[in-house]
């Protein structure tokens, strides 16, 4: 069974930020999910991840035996990426960016041409299989982008922020592509969206301002919040005031007045009821518990 390890990875930028402090889990075969807000460390942990990056500290290997740093080589070999920002040659056709994609990982294009028109169908791009990039919108080149990364049959797979500009059948339909090709490879998905998380990832990290807060299993971070979740009718003032206090988890309307849902030891008005956590309210209690993040814990 593929595994991956990332043991004690720090990673000190020029200015001394220290975007990443000592982190260290593992992911076995299926989707794993890394969280944390914005400027938390996913996307300098993914291009570290992806050979693209050196490191200060620490070590990442593969099945136990292929180095990112010793064996370059063998590791793009068993990659596959698809960054944050994916650049899109305009003049180049679906069809001819994945051989493109197929040469670079040491295949003949023809081979893998019955691979290319499964995945073209799977991202719902059979039709623009011999249009230009330069009609593609961003969310067709988001899917072609994933069709990419899972082409050459690669052993570890890096999805950053893959939802982005998909809407949300768009998401659904990729979640479900994701879920079916992990099998047999290690799928790492980097992502400040909890729902994708939630919905094809038993395993998940929690990283933020560089640091381990969280690695175990979703339904673990979920009931860190037992207890501590709470409902309750509020105006925009109420509303405004918990969103400041960083304990809203998130507003939704009810026949013309609006529910708010918020975490905290403590309920947040005597109407509010306590419901049972998810795995967004584990997460944003987890990295709102404290301005300066606390100790890697465990689950």
């Amino acid at each position: 069974m593929p595994a991956l390890e990332i043991e004690g990875v720090t990673k000190v930028y020029p200015n001394l930020r220290k975007a990443l402090d000592g982190v260290s889990f593992s992911c076995h075969e299926g989707v794993f999910g890394l969280l944390g807000p914005n400027g938390a460390g996913k996307s300098t942990l993914m291009r570290i991840l992806a050979g693209s990056l050196d490191f200060e500290s620490g070590r990442v290997s593969l099945d136990g035996q292929h180095d990112v740093r010793r064996h370059p080589a063998e590791w793009r070999r068993r990659l596959g990426f698809m960054p944050q920002s994916f650049d899109f040659v305009p003049h180049l056709t679906a069809l001819e960016y994945l051989d493109q994609c197929a040469l670079l990982g040491g295949f003949a294009p023809r081979a893998l041409r019955p691979r290319m028109m499964e995945l073209l169908e799977r991202v719902n791009l059979t039709d623009a299989a011999h249009r230009r990039g330069a009609d593609f919108s961003r969310g067709m080149k988001q899917r072609l982008a994933a069709a990419a990364a899972f082409l050459c049959d690669p052993l570890l797979v890096l999805l950053d922020e893959p939802t982005a500009g998909l809407d949300p059948r768009e998401r659904i339909l990729f979640r479900e592509l994701v879920t079916d090709l992990s099998r047999g490879r290690v799928v790492l998905l980097s992502t400040h969206i909890v729902p994708d998380v939630e919905r094809c990832c038993e395993q998940v990290a929690v990283i933020r301002e560089g640091r381990l807060l969280f690695h175990g299993r979703a339904e673990q971070l979920a009931r860190r919040a037992e207890g501590n979740v709470w409902e309750c009718a509020v105006d925009e003032q109420t509303a405004a005031a918990l969103e400041q206090e960083r304990r809203l988890v998130r507003l939704r309307p009810s026949g013309g007045a609006a529910i708010a849902r918020a975490v905290g030891e403590v309920s947040p008005l005597p109407e509010a009821k306590p419901v049972e956590p998810t795995l967004e309210d584990g997460y944003v209690l987890l990295v709102n518990a404290a301005a300066t993040p606390p100790e890697a814990l465990s689950p």
